[in-house]
């Protein structure tokens, strides 16, 4: 991310960037102009005609951190949807694997094995199914917390404001954006008509809070990790810290519990020492009480 200008490398020849007015895909008698929402950088076109951003919903709805349908990938996403086979995320679990395996490159062994990752990913748990449906500011946490409070996605489209603000670290500006979902019809029945395809819509126990039975060593906690590891990626550590009963935050706080450091770590260390209130915890630290809880990929030991 940005984090500052570095005026002092300016030369004189910089331009001022000047951002489209209307929308460069959309071609219509009238231009669609683009608007931003107070507070964003991102300009973004309100009424998408042309499906651009249909398109991009179905690419990121396969993607890896959303459904994780293997062999679905954005050069096939952009082929299928030329060929008229996906305009909504439902058509994701209707593909005729017939006509697809006789597509040049493909054959019948790569169109059963689409297949099988597509019939996988009809049973995710539904925090991934809600961080796929591309609303805005519903990211992989936010999902994974209001996973763990629905019994069936569709019973989001009666919960309130109030409703979703009680549930810490869901704000106003999210929880709007969750109704606003919801009470799209269209949305309603994308998603009716996908559950009748076979996509699950329940609650499962992936989407319910790893160590719910107390005896995680990090139990009640929150978490943070900083620096760079060097045992285990950012994404392991942070599963790890899951299963063993934390809660992964992103920011130094009051409300951190732990901060894990490893080589380099640079403000959130010093933050949190000032804050006094914070165990900072090696990475080897780490690894000791997390040991005897179970890998979540694996279902192991971490050797």
């Amino acid at each position: 991310y940005i984090v500052k200008a570095m005026e002092e490398l300016r030369d004189g020849s910089e331009q001022p960037i000047e951002f489209p007015q209307y929308c460069p895909i959309n071609d219509t008698a009238e231009p669609v102009e683009l608007v931003r929402i107070e507070g964003e950088a991102a300009w973004r076109c309100p009424v998408c005609i042309c499906g651009a951003q249909n398109l991009q919903k179905i690419i990121f709805h396969v993607s890896k951190n959303a459904m994780d349908i293997e062999g679905l990938g954005k050069s096939i996403v952009e082929r299928f949807y030329e060929l008229g086979w996906l305009r909504t995320l439902a058509d994701v679990y209707r593909l005729d694997y017939d006509k697809i395996a006789g597509l040049e490159g493909f054959g019948e062994k790569s169109a059963a094995n689409l297949k099988e990752s597509v019939e996988k990913a009809k049973q995710n748990p539904i925090h991934r199914l809600l961080h796929s449906l591309s609303i805005h500011h519903l990211g992989q946490k936010v999902s994974k917390i209001l996973a763990a409070e629905v019994g069936h996605v569709l019973d989001l489209k009666d919960w309130d404001l109030e409703k979703f603000t009680h549930i810490k670290d869901i704000g106003p500006v999210v929880a709007e954006n969750i109704i606003a979902f919801f009470s799209n019809e269209h949305n309603i029945k994308l998603l009716e008509e996908m559950e009748e395809l076979g996509v699950n819509l329940k609650q499962t126990e992936d989407d319910l809070p790893k160590a719910a039975s107390g005896d995680g060593p990090f139990v009640g906690k929150t978490i943070l990790f900083t620096g760079t590891l060097q045992t285990l990626s950012r994404k392991e550590a942070q599963a790890r810290a899951e299963a063993a009963g934390a809660k992964n935050i992103s920011a130094v706080s009051s409300n951190l519990d732990i901060l894990v450091v490893g080589e380099k770590a640079g403000s959130k260390l010093k933050k949190a020492k000032e804050l006094g209130t914070v165990e900072v915890m090696t990475e080897e630290e780490f690894l000791e009480k997390v040991t005897a809880s179970p890998n979540p990929s694996e279902g192991g030991e971490l050797a």
